[in-house]
């Protein structure tokens, strides 16, 4: 799961970044949980302290107790993979947290068009960290690991409870599961086009919608795009 952590002490300011990670997450497939708070307390703490989740934390600057770059300092001690974001109206403090070196992926000033910039950072950290992913199989007693980057889609065998995961290099891998199950456990970046297929949007060159024919960036075709699904990919991949 995807844990979003808001450090922030004005109240209404908070409520508006919780909304924002809300309407961007409604877009993909990722389980994700957002925890708020006015301070850093016990439960930030353990928070930083579980190693068992991917973070996002979106830090103010002024904050009771202490600061939004000593909680930065507070999870760099032991964790150096969950994403940092600032958001702030200390414009000042930038170079201070860029010459830290806390590996902030972002630092936003709270002006007028804070919100576009923040939305446009959540989805570009949903990409990176998709990308980071890998899918984990078991089959005839190897063990595998396929980047979610390198898939172009999964398709189902017929009549069998197995699917076929094709890579952009052309190699075919078994798996002893539904395409349901993997749905869930796929990235953002998958859709399921049919009950019998899952592809990778960002792997698409083109759609033919009028036959159903999507095809992926290394000229390979699949004929798997049910009427009943090409809207919602049409919709999907112009979001995404």
């Amino acid at each position: 799961m995807l844990r979003f952590i808001i450090c922030e002490d004005n109240q209404q300011f908070l409520e508006r970044v919780s909304n924002i990670i809300n309407k961007v997450m409604m877009i993909y497939n990722f389980d994700y949980k957002i925890s708020k708070f006015n301070e850093y307390n016990k439960e930030v703490e353990v928070i930083i302290n579980n190693e068992n989740e991917q973070k996002i934390y979106i830090l103010d600057i002024e904050l009771p107790k202490i600061s939004g770059l000593e909680i930065a300092s507070i999870i760099r001690e032991n964790d150096m993979e969950s994403t940092i974001i600032f958001l702030t109206a200390h414009n000042e403090c930038r170079n201070d947290v860029f010459y830290s070196r806390l590996l902030a992926l972002d630092y936003i000033q709270k002006d007028r068009i804070w919100s576009d910039r923040f939305e446009d950072t959540i989805k570009y950290t949903i990409k990176a960290i998709n990308n980071r992913r890998v899918l984990l199989f078991e089959f005839n007693y190897n063990s595998y690991r396929i980047p979610l980057k390198n898939i172009l889609y999964i398709d189902k065998v017929q009549d069998l409870q197995k699917c076929l995961i094709h890579t952009e290099d052309g190699e075919v891998f078994e798996i002893i599961t539904g395409v349901a199950e993997l749905a869930k456990r796929l990235g953002p970046s998958f859709y399921q086009s049919h009950k019998a297929c899952i592809v990778n949007v960002e792997k698409i060159k083109s759609i033919n919608y009028n036959d159903g024919i999507i095809t992926f960036l290394n000229n390979e075709s699949v004929y798997l795009l049910s009427s009943r699904q090409k809207k919602g990919l049409k919709e999907y991949v112009s979001r995404y």
